[in-house]
């Protein structure tokens, strides 16, 4: 894994253009995947594995399955569409909270450095890493990170799919179908992984630290460019969140002063 460290924000900033134009015209690039995290020490780990192994026999399968199943059973009677596939019920309790073999990125670089910036307790850092995706996750088994049995009797298939995905069977790269504004916003795809334990290992790693002190300005330049928590966050917990941000948080930290008239 390359380490990028600056010791300014504006050398930060050049940094981080200049890796991103250079990466999009290379010719035969694969696609680049963004992924922020408010403090650099976070793993590259899915949620559902982070300080779970010791007390699960270093098998996840039988927790994943009680939650996804508790999951189901709870969240039926509100949903008005319903998940189709094991993929689908798992983007889905990835985006409310709910631990999973699945790792957030996103294709937009500003959606990964608006989660690196959410809180200034840490220096934070944005992962970048180059891999093909797959748009028909039906064709995989979530929890081996392979492709089903029915897709392996499909020669032709198979051969395209393990072409594309060259970790197949460690982890694999799925987009969700944009049928929820958060996906199409955040612009989602999430990496799979057959060991939720293990921390994704891809060649050509790349980890840009943020200060945190740098944080808040960054926060501000992404406002201008209307990467705030209402687009991040469509609906009225996204507008709440960002109206709090703005206006309530700066008084009770006492950056801002407010005089009622």
């Amino acid at each position: 894994m390359s380490v990028i460290e600056k010791e300014t924000k504006t050398e930060f900033w050049y940094a981080f253009n200049e890796y991103i134009e250079k990466t999009s015209i290379m010719p035969g690039n694969v696609p680049r995947m963004f992924r922020g995290v408010s403090d650099k020490s976070y793993e590259l780990i899915p949620s559902i594995g982070r300080g779970t192994r010791d007390n699960t026999d270093n098998k996840v399968s039988s927790l994943e399955n009680d939650l996804i199943e508790e999951f189901k059973r709870l969240s039926i009677p509100v949903l008005e569409q319903y998940p189709t596939s094991a993929f689908e019920w798992l983007f889905l309790a990835q985006h409310y909270g709910l631990p999973t073999r699945l790792l957030d990125w996103s294709s937009n670089p500003l959606v990964a450095l608006f989660f690196a910036i959410e809180n200034d307790n840490n220096d934070g850092a944005i992962y970048v890493v180059g891999h093909e995706f797959d748009d028909q996750y039906e064709l995989f088994d979530h929890k081996t990170a392979d492709v089903n049995a029915e897709t392996k009797n499909n020669e032709p298939r198979l051969n395209n799919i393990i072409a594309l995905q060259q970790d197949i069977g460690k982890f694999i790269f799925v987009r969700p179908k944009y049928t929820d504004q958060r996906y199409l916003n955040q612009k989602s795809i999430f990496s799979c992984h057959a060991n939720p334990f293990e921390s994704l290992d891809l060649l050509g790693t790349t980890k840009f630290i943020i200060k945190k002190e740098w944080k808040r300005r960054i926060r501000a330049k992404l406002d201008l460019y209307g990467i705030t928590h209402s687009f991040i966050y469509p609906g009225l917990d996204g507008v709440a969140r960002e109206l709090r941000i703005r206006h309530y948080d700066p008084v009770q930290k006492g950056t801002a002063t407010h005089t009622t008239l």
